[in-house]
């Protein structure tokens, strides 16, 4: 699901900016901005990179749903949804100092237009009756905050902005076992004396 998340964010930002600039190539990639051996990622190479920073379990919401119903009218027992917050900076890695400003410029006004998205309308609808929505908020973070995380990413701050998508549910298909529906409810009263 984060993947899918990803890719329809990233696809999203890329008709935009596409409509903006009449630019033929993608100006929006999802990755790091370094390869696992610590060279500079030549694929987000003057783009927007969107950037997987962290995910937290929203307990806000969370879900004790183990029942689902299948296609055939069982019931089926599985693990409850987890609801999860994902966390994405957008990084503007621009050799252009005024790109690297137009691009953030131009995703906090795309966020500010479109700010909910449903992710995939041919995935089944989640317990709580959602079809994978998510909201996208940007957040604020204090220089120190800054400081830690561009020290986690391994890189010198470049012009970015950070979002919050939630609320993102991922739920593990397993089946731990099905139950017949309760078709008939007997209510066996006791004889009084």
């Amino acid at each position: 699901m984060i993947g899918k998340i990803a890719d329809h964010v990233v696809s999203e930002l890329n008709t935009y900016f596409g409509l903006l600039a009449s630019a033929q190539t993608d100006q929006v990639a999802a990755g790091s901005l370094f390869d696992l051996d610590g060279t500079p990622n030549a694929k987000v190479k003057d783009k927007l990179v969107f950037s997987l920073v962290n995910i937290e379990q929203d307990r806000t919401y969370h879900s004790l749903d183990v029942y689902k119903k299948n296609g055939r009218n069982d019931i089926e027992i599985t693990k409850p949804e987890l609801k999860v917050n994902l966390f994405f900076l957008l990084i503007a890695n621009h050799g252009n100092y005024q790109e690297a400003l137009k691009s953030i410029s131009r995703a906090i006004a795309f966020f500010q237009h479109r700010h909910s998205f449903d992710i995939d309308p041919m995935l089944p609808t989640t317990s709580s009756g959602r079809k994978n929505h998510i909201v996208v908020e940007m957040i604020s973070m204090s220089f120190e905050q800054q400081n830690h995380l561009w020290g986690m990413l391994g890189g010198k701050y470049m012009p970015s902005v950070m979002f919050k998508a939630g609320i993102a549910d991922i739920r593990d298909e397993r089946v731990e076992g099905e139950v017949a529906p309760v078709e008939e409810v007997v209510i066996n009263r006791g004889q009084s004396q």
